[in-house]
C-alpha cells in the first residue's frame, strides 16, 4: 500500500511562502473578524455591556523582536484551539474569511520560529496557552507545551498571539505600507464601524472615500452593477473620480467584504484599462470601483482570486460592459474642436504637478551638465547619419530663397530607450530632418491616435521653428522659436475652419 503523508517539516517551508507582511497579518485579522461574525449575537451583547467594540490590535517592537496580535473576539475553548492547530483542517464555516485551515499557522511560521497563543472563550472560566517552536515540531516533537489558567472571569474573551525569533525585520517604508494595506483591506468593517483595527497603537481609518464627478443634473457619476458568470453572481459599483489620481483609480476586489486586491495596488483589468497595469490616461486616473467576487475561489495567501477555466475573461467582459458608459465619460476623448473639460484639465494638472514636484526632476535639472555645442552637433550628426532618410513616414517640402527645403520625419523603432526622445537636424539650409525614438520611455505615456499625432506635431514643429529662426533671422532670441512654433500650432485650426467652409 502506498500512502501520501504530510511531514511536520512542512512548517519550515512556510517561511518561504510568497507572503507580504500585510497579507500575513491579515490572516490573524481574518480569524478575529470571522470569530466575531460567527458569534455576532453573543459578542454584540458582551461588547455592549463592556462599552467596547470588536478590536484587533497589532504591535511590532523591533528592538525586542516581538510581534503581538490581540483581539477581543469570541476566544477559543480547548477543543477549538486543538482544532485550530490542525494543519489543513478547514473551519466549520468556509463561506467567510477563514477558508483552508492554513492561514494562522502559515502566517505565524512565516513571521517567526517561536510563537505563543493565549486565549479565553466568552462564558468559560479557563484560559488556555500553548507554545510553538517551529524547529521542535519540524524535528518530530508534535506535543506542544500547554498551560491552563482557571478561575478567569466568565465575561472575559480574547486571543493573544505573540511571535518571536522573527524571520524578517520590518522597518521604514514597510511599516507605512502595512498601515496603508490593512486600512484598505478592512475598509468595509472600518467604514461600517464593525471593527477597530489598531496598528502600533493607532486606530486605522479608511480615508479614501471617493469624491465623484457630477453629471449635469448634479448627480454623482457612481452606480451599482450586478451580473452573472455562470451560476456565480458578481456585484459592486463603478464611479468616475472628480479629481484624477492614478493611486485612487482602479478596482478593488472584495471577498466576504474583505479586500483581496485593491488600493494602493488596485486591479486594472486590461480590457478596461489598456496595457498591463494600465497606462496613465484619463481612464486610469478617474475610473474606480469595487467588485465583490464572493462565489469565486481565493488563493491560499488570499491576495488574489484563483479563477477557473475562462472565469477571469468572463468577469472582465461583464465588468467592461457594466462600466462602459462610465469608462467613456472618464476617457472623454475630444472629437471636436472644443476646449478641454474641467475633468481633463484637472487630470493633466494632477499628473504634471506630481511630476514637477518630484526629486527626480530636481536631480535632472541640477546634476546634468549642459554639453558643449560641438559635442551636441557631433552627436546629432552621428545620429542622423545612422538613419535612412528614405524611411520617412511623413514628409513635405517648400520653396525658400530659390531652393527646395525637404522636411522629413522618421520613426526609429531600432533605437535604445537610452537614446534621445527626438533628434532634429535644422542647421542644413535645404533640409529639416526629425528622428523620433519610438522606444523612449516617454512613448509609454502616449495613448490613442490623437495624443500620438499631437506628439508628432510638437516634435516636427520644434524643428521647423528652429530651422526658420536660423535661416530668417540675423540673431535668434530665445523667444523667437516659440513665436514661430505658435504660428505652426494654429495650422490645424485653419484646416478645420477651411474644411467647414
Amino acid at each position: 500500500m502506498v500512502s501520501l503523508e504530510l511531514g511536520l517539516d512542512v512548517l519550515r517551508s512556510y517561511k518561504r511562502l510568497p507572503y507580504t507582511p500585510w497579507h500575513a497579518l491579515a490572516e490573524f485579522v481574518d480569524n478575529s473578524t470571522q470569530s466575531y461574525i460567527n458569534n455576532k449575537e453573543a459578542l454584540d451583547k458582551a461588547l455592549h455591556e463592556a462599552g467596547e467594540r470588536l478590536t484587533v490590535s497589532i504591535t511590532y517592537d523591533r528592538p525586542s523582536g516581538l510581534l503581538r496580535i490581540v483581539d477581543n473576539a469570541m476566544g477559543m475553548s480547548l477543543a477549538d484551539l486543538q482544532y485550530a492547530l490542525k494543519i489543513g483542517q478547514p473551519p466549520a464555516i468556509t463561506s467567510g474569511r477563514s477558508k483552508y485551515g492554513l492561514g494562522m499557522k502559515m502566517a505565524a511560521c512565516w513571521f517567526g520560529d517561536s510563537w505563543t497563543i493565549r486565549t479565553k472563550q466568552l462564558g468559560e472560566s479557563i484560559e488556555h496557552q500553548i507554545d510553538v517552536s517551529v524547529e521542535d515540531v519540524a524535528q518530530g516533537n508534535s506535543e506542544l507545551p500547554y498551560r491552563a489558567s482557571p478561575d478567569r472571569p466568565l465575561a472575559e474573551h480574547y486571543t493573544v498571539i505573540e511571535i518571536r525569533e522573527l524571520n524578517r525585520q520590518m522597518h521604514g517604508r514597510t511599516l507605512g505600507k502595512i498601515r496603508e494595506f490593512l486600512s484598505s483591506m478592512y475598509r468595509v468593517d472600518i467604514r461600517n464601524g464593525d471593527l477597530c483595527l489598531e496598528w502600533q497603537g493607532d486606530a486605522l481609518k479608511w480615508e479614501m472615500d471617493e469624491q465623484f464627478a457630477k453629471a449635469s443634473d448634479g448627480s454623482p457619476y457612481r452606480r451599482d452593477f450586478r451580473f452573472d458568470v455562470g451560476d456565480k453572481v458578481v456585484f459592486g459599483w463603478v464611479g468616475v473620480l472628480d479629481r484624477g489620481s492614478r493611486a485612487k483609480a482602479g478596482f478593488s476586489i472584495l471577498h466576504a467584504n474583505r479586500v483581496i486586491k485593491g488600493w494602493p495596488e488596485s486591479w486594472r483589468p486590461q480590457p478596461i484599462f489598456g496595457q498591463i497595469e494600465g497606462s496613465n490616461d484619463l481612464v486610469n486616473q478617474r475610473l474606480t470601483g469595487e467588485v465583490h467576487l464572493d462565489p469565486f475561489v481565493v488563493n491560499h495567501t488570499k491576495d488574489g482570486i484563483q479563477f477557473m477555466g475562462d472565469e477571469e475573461e468572463l468577469v472582465e467582459d461583464g465588468l467592461k460592459e457594466a462600466c462602459a458608459q462610465y469608462r467613456e465619460f472618464a476617457k472623454n476623448r475630444r472629437r471636436d474642436p472644443r476646449p478641454p473639460s474641467d475633468l481633463e484639465v484637472q487630470a493633466a494638472v494632477d499628473e504634471f504637478q506630481s511630476e514637477i514636484e518630484s526629486p527626480e526632476l530636481v536631480d535632472t535639472i541640477v546634476f546634468h551638465e549642459i554639453p558643449p555645442d560641438d559635442v551636441v552637433d557631433a552627436d546629432i550628426e552621428a545620429y542622423v547619419d545612422s538613419v535612412d532618410v528614405d524611411d520617412a513616414i511623413f514628409r513635405t517640402s517648400f520653396a525658400y530663397s530659390g531652393v527646395t527645403v525637404d522636411v522629413r520625419g522618421i520613426l526609429a523603432s531600432d533605437r535604445s530607450p537610452n537614446d534621445p526622445y527626438v533628434v532634429a537636424e535644422s542647421t542644413h539650409p535645404e533640409r529639416v530632418l526629425v528622428v523620433i525614438n519610438f522606444n523612449h520611455p516617454h512613448m509609454l505615456q502616449i495613448n490613442g491616435s490623437d495624443n500620438l499625432a499631437n506628439y508628432f506635431r510638437h516634435c516636427m514643429y520644434d524643428a521647423i521653428a528652429e530651422w526658420q529662426a536660423r535661416n530668417q533671422a540675423s540673431t535668434v532670441h530665445p523667444g523667437t522659436i516659440r513665436q514661430l512654433k505658435d504660428r505652426l500650432l494654429r495650422v490645424r485650426e485653419l484646416l478645420q475652419i477651411n474644411s467647414m467652409g
